[in-house]
């Protein structure tokens, strides 16, 4: 005779109901939870629109840095040539 070392599992009708409802009340606070994030993508537009805005600022500043510069050295061998 073979010895069976697994224990045996009842399943009853009232444990399937309790774990239905465990169920739907974490899908209740799961949906909750994902409620706030419906505008998410609206937020997110509005960022990338206000960072593309703002993008402008450092390439003139750099244009400004590198045509200052530009200047100096051409001053610089305006003096030195004469």
């Amino acid at each position: 005779m073979v010895e069976d070392t697994q224990p045996s599992v009842r399943v009853t009708l009232q444990t399937i109901y309790d774990k239905q409802l465990d169920n739907e009340k974490l899908l209740v606070r799961t949906l909750e939870r994902l409620d706030g994030l419906s505008d998410v993508p609206d937020r997110l537009r509005h960022l990338e629109n206000v960072q593309a805005e703002r993008a402008w600022v450092p390439k003139v500043v750099m244009a400004a840095l590198t045509s200052g510069m530009a200047g100096l050295g051409v001053a610089l061998f305006g003096l030195v040539t004469k």
